[in-house]
C-alpha cells in the first residue's frame, strides 16, 4: 500500500499576495487591535515572501506592500517604524513608476506618505526634510493628466496642504503657507465636492487650515466660516471633527483676536454637543472635547479679572467652568484606564485652571477637587504618578495653605470666618497628607 504524505499548505502566489496588499490598503483607521495585528501578520509575510524576486511585476507589489504596512504603522502613531518601510519602498523608484500616469502618481503617494509621517513626528529638524518630500510629490503629479483622471488632481491637491502645512510650521513662511493653500484650493473647486463628500471634506480642511495662516483676522475668520459652512451636516467621523476642528479655532479666534467671550463659549459648547456622545468611544473626538472644555474654561475664567466681562452671567461662571474641568478631567481617567495617556498634556493644564479657580474663589472646596482629581483610589484612573500633576498640586497647596492662615491670623476677621479659615487649613493639610502618601506608595520620596 502506497504509503500517504499530508500535503503542505502552498506559499500565496503573485495573484494572491496582491490581492492581500490591497485589501489592506485602503481600509479605514485606525483599526481593533486584533485587525491591526492581523494586518502587520499578512503584509509582513507577503513582504517576506516577495523580498529577492528580481520580475517587475513582484517588485512592483513589494513596493506597494511595503507602502501600506508604513501607512498602517503611520496612523496608528508608529511614526518611527513607519519611516524604514516608506525609505525601503523608495529604494527602486522603477517599481512603482512604470512611466505610465499611474505608476508615476503611485511613486508620488509612496513620497508623499513618507513626509506626511516625518511632519507627523513633529521635530523641527526633519521638517526640511518633509517640505523635500512633499516637493517631490507636487513636482510628480503637475504633468500628470489632471482632466482625465480627478484622483491625480485629489493627491496633488494633498502635497500642496501638506507643503503649506510644513511652511506654517517652520515659521516665518506665512506667505508660501498661505500660496500653497491657495494652489490647493483651486485644484480642490475644480473637483466635483458638491456630489463627493471626500472631496468636500479636503476643501472643507484646506479652508480651515488656511485660516490658520493668513495674518488678517477678517480673512481668517472667513476662512472658518467657509469651512464650517462646508461641513454644516457631516456625513462621517473624518467631516465631524474637521467641522469641530474649525469651530475650536473660530472660537480660539474670537478669544484672543476679537476678545468676543460670548462668541468663543457658544463655538466651544457648540463642539461639545457634537462630541460629548462620541469622546469615550474614540480618543480623536475625546481629544477634541477636552480642547473644547480648555476653551471654554479659559473663556469662563474671564471673569477673575474684575475689568473684563466673561461669558454668560458672572453668577455663575464658577461653577460653570469647575464644571467643565472636572468633566475633562473625568474623561482623561477614563482614557488612563484604557490605557491613553496622549490627553494627560490638556488635562494637566486644565487641572492646574481648576486648581486656579478653586483657590481664589472656593477654598473650601480646593482639598476635594485635588484629592478627586489625583487619588486613584477615589477615582480609578487619576494620573498621580505624572510630574506635572503633582507639581500643580504641591504649588496650588502651598499658596493656599499661606492664604488661609494670613487671613485667620489677621485681628480684623470675625471669629466665625476666623474658624472656617482653619477649617480651610484642616482641610488642605488633609490633603497633603494624602498626596504624601500616595507620593511613598510610588516611591517617589
Amino acid at each position: 500500500m502506497a504509503e500517504v504524505f499530508q500535503s503542505s499548505p502552498q506559499a500565496p502566489g503573485l495573484p494572491e499576495t496582491l490581492a492581500i496588499v490591497m485589501k489592506w490598503r485602503d481600509v479605514p483607521t485606525p483599526m481593533p487591535e486584533e485587525e491591526f495585528h492581523t494586518a502587520l501578520a499578512e503584509l509582513t509575510s507577503s513582504i517576506e515572501l516577495l523580498e529577492g524576486k528580481e520580475d517587475t511585476m513582484s517588485q512592483s507589489v513589494l513596493a506597494m506592500a511595503l507602502m501600506v504596512l508604513g501607512n498602517i504603522h503611520r496612523d496608528h502613531g508608529f511614526l518611527e517604524e513607519s519611516l524604514p518601510l516608506y525609505e525601503k519602498a523608495l529604494e527602486n523608484p522603477g517599481a512603482l513608476d512604470d512611466g505610465t500616469p499611474r505608476g508615476k502618481n503611485e511613486l508620488a503617494n509612496v513620497v508623499m506618505n513618507r513626509g506626511i509621517a516625518l511632519l507627523s513626528i513633529n521635530d523641527p529638524e526633519r521638517l526640511p526634510v518633509a517640505l523635500e518630500a512633499f516637493d517631490r510629490a507636487i513636482e510628480l503629479r503637475t504633468d500628470l493628466p489632471l482632466e482625465e483622471e480627478p484622483l491625480f488632481r485629489w493627491g496633488l491637491s494633498a502635497a500642496w496642504m501638506n507643503r503649506g502645512d510644513v511652511l506654517h510650521r517652520l515659521g516665518e513662511r506665512s506667505a508660501e503657507a498661505v500660496a500653497a493653500y491657495d494652489t490647493a484650493l483651486s485644484h480642490l473647486e475644480k473637483l466635483p465636492h458638491q456630489e463627493n463628500p471626500a472631496y468636500r471634506q479636503r476643501l472643507a480642511l484646506a479652508w480651515a487650515n488656511r485660516g490658520l495662516v493668513v495674518t488678517e483676522p477678517d480673512e481668517a475668520r472667513r476662512c472658518f466660516d467657509e469651512c464650517i459652512t462646508l461641513m454644516a451636516e457631516p456625513q462621517d467621523p473624518q467631516q465631524l471633527l474637521t467641522l469641530c476642528n474649525a469651530t475650536l479655532n473660530r472660537g480660539r479666534h474670537s478669544l484672543q483676536v476679537l476678545g468676543d467671550t460670548n462668541a468663543t463659549a457658544a463655538d466651544a459648547r457648540k463642539v461639545l454637543e457634537y462630541l460629548t456622545p462620541h469622546e469615550r468611544n474614540h480618543p480623536a473626538p475625546a481629544e477634541l472635547a477636552l480642547q473644547a472644555r480648555h476653551l471654554l474654561a479659559h473663556a469662563l475664567c474671564t471673569w477673575l479679572d474684575s475689568s473684563r466681562q466673561g461669558p454668560g452671567i458672572a453668577e455663575d461662571w464658577i461653577g460653570d467652568a469647575t464644571d467643565t474641568v472636572e468633566e475633562a478631567l473625568e474623561v482623561e481617567r477614563f482614557w488612563e484606564q484604557h490605557g491613553l495617556q496622549a490627553l494627560r498634556p490638556l488635562a494637566s493644564d486644565l487641572f492646574e485652571l481648576g486648581l486656579h479657580v478653586y483657590r481664589v474663589c472656593q477654598p473650601h472646596f480646593l482639598a476635594d477637587f485635588m484629592i478627586e482629581s489625583l487619588d486613584p483610589e477615589m477615582s480609578p484612573g487619576a494620573p498621580f504618578d505624572d510630574p506635572r500633576f503633582q507639581a500643580a498640586a504641591a504649588r496650588a497647596l502651598r499658596q493656599a495653605l499661606n492664604e488661609a492662615a494670613e487671613r485667620a491670623a489677621s485681628t480684623t476677621l470675625e471669629p466665625e470666618r476666623q474658624q472656617k479659615q482653619l477649617a480651610i487649613i484642616q482641610t488642605l493639610q488633609s490633603a497633603d497628607q494624602r498626596l504624601a502618601e500616595l507620593q511613598q506608595a510610588l516611591g517617589t520620596v
